[in-house]
């Protein structure tokens, strides 16, 4: 997905000191949803539905040739720190996509997104993506080729994790800082993504039990 698609999907207006949500999808019980937006600004939208996999309720998606995600505005002002966790699965990386630092390249398998200091030019507007990617390394990072503004963090490379549960724990403002050499202002949003609109490939991912905890840091 471009992130000319992908940042205006993500923009949003929310502050507060701290937050702590054991689980964003809420179990997928009622109502969970209410809290979520699907978006997607053009062209075939990625399909998102909550379905079992593997003993555990989640967020299923299947992209062809598709893009769109799932966002959740969160609203942390000036964060000390921010652990984010969360458990994906992939069936296969896009493996025929070598291109992933070009825009002819910019889709993977799976994306969990953080949203920081939101702008009103959306290209301004500043992100990390978690990414599964196909061929780059484990630990690569790398500006989007959309806008510098999002950092590309990648986390699972390659098909030899896929079609298993996989758990992941980041620090978002160690890897904020790590990125752009600064603390964050806030974190507005997080999002899950599955995009495959510019290699017009196929993919399918699941996700489940997505949280962050924060710690309140100065003034934003």
């Amino acid at each position: 997905m471009s992130v000319h698609a992908a940042i205006p999907l993500m923009v949003v207006w929310l502050a507060t000191s701290a937050f702590a949500a054991p689980d964003l999808f809420e179990g997928f019980g009622a109502g969970w949803s209410d809290r979520w937006e699907e978006k997607h600004l053009f062209g075939k939208p990625t399909s998102y539905e909550v379905a079992d996999e593997g003993g555990r309720r989640a967020l299923h998606a299947v992209s062809r040739a598709a893009h769109g995600g799932m966002l959740r505005r969160i609203g942390l002002a000036a964060p000390a720190s921010a652990r984010l966790r969360w458990q994906w699965k992939v069936r296969q990386p896009l493996e025929a996509n070598r291109r992933e630092r070009e825009r002819a390249g910019d889709d993977f398998a799976a994306r969990v997104m953080v949203i920081f200091e939101n702008s009103i030019v959306p290209l301004r507007t500043r992100a990390l993506a978690y990414v599964w990617a196909a061929h780059e390394p484990m630990g690569a990072t790398f500006p989007n080729p959309y806008s510098k503004n999002v950092g590309m963090v990648v986390l699972r490379s390659g098909p030899a994790e896929a079609g298993r549960w996989l758990t992941e724990s980041r620090d978002v403002v160690a890897d904020y800082r790590a990125f752009f050499g600064e603390p964050p202002r806030r974190i507005d949003a997080v999002a899950v993504l599955v995009d495959t609109d510019n290699t017009g490939l196929e993919a399918e991912a699941w996700f489940a039990e997505l949280s962050i905890e924060s710690t309140p840091g100065g003034k934003p």
